[in-house]
């Protein structure tokens, strides 16, 4: 018999997940960033899940994932997608997906707050996942 429970160890909730800036000094431009589904918050083995709030103006630079494959999704407002040498336009209920190790990157050119929930599959933390700025790899380069 199925039980109804309040509280249980996989479940996650955005008003109770920390609010992180993430890297401010790689790129990531007045991010409100919650990591709801990790290795740490719920034990996942290869999954990340969260949501982003982008205030206007705010963006998420040129980066990439060795690691893991990401899928994000609007759920409110609208912005820019990077991905690979492609601007992408995205609106509310409406998902671009990331293959691994490919440049991407997000901006809220709106005056609305964007709502961002977003995926890796592969790996189940930002370090599982790898996190390589363009500018690090141009840097590296020249």
């Amino acid at each position: 018999m199925n039980r109804t429970v309040n509280k249980h160890p996989y479940k996650v909730s955005v008003g109770d997940t920390e609010s992180s800036p993430g890297i401010p000094e790689r790129g990531w431009v007045d991010m409100d960033v919650r990591w709801l589904v990790t290795k740490e918050s719920v034990g996942a083995a290869k999954t990340v899940f969260g949501v982003t709030l982008f205030p206007p103006g705010a963006r998420h630079e040129l980066h990439r994932h060795p690691n893991a494959e990401e899928v994000e999704y609007l759920v409110s407002g609208s912005g820019i997608a990077y991905v690979g040498d492609d601007a992408v336009e995205l609106g509310p209920g409406e998902a671009v997906f990331v293959p691994q190790n490919e440049y991407h990157g997000f901006e809220n050119n709106s005056d609305s707050e964007v709502v961002m929930a977003w995926y890796y599959a592969g790996a189940a933390s930002l370090e599982d996942a790898g996190f390589v700025t363009r500018r690090e790899d141009d840097e590296t380069a020249g």
